[in-house]
């Protein structure tokens, strides 16, 4: 089986846009860009503890392939809920990406 057989869920990539209202204030806003094969798994209680105080509402952790144009601060959907990308990184041989997803606190 090879890694691509294993990214059984797909995401939303957001994509940030801004304009100006009338009184010359910012508005920023997303509108759904792409969409991304990935492999999604909720975070382990020791995954959750050992994030504790680096990262708050931390839910997901999202595997995707190494071309995948994902990076922190990015929003994404998944099954009909908005998150943030807390932490993207490669892994260790660069083969695929890993995200930490968490709910977007106010």
């Amino acid at each position: 089986m090879s890694y691509e057989e294993l990214l059984n869920d797909t995401i939303y990539t957001m994509t940030a846009v801004s304009s100006q209202n009338a009184f010359g204030e910012w508005i920023f806003s997303y509108s759904q860009n792409s969409s991304e094969a990935c492999r999604m798994n909720p975070i382990t209680q020791s995954e959750s503890v050992r994030l504790t105080g680096k990262y708050e509402n931390i839910k997901w952790k999202c595997f995707l392939l190494s071309s995948s144009s994902i990076s922190t601060g990015d929003h994404v959907i998944y099954n009909g809920s908005e998150y943030r990308v807390q932490e993207s990184y490669f892994d260790s041989s660069h083969h695929h990406k890993i995200a930490y997803l968490g709910i977007e606190s106010d």
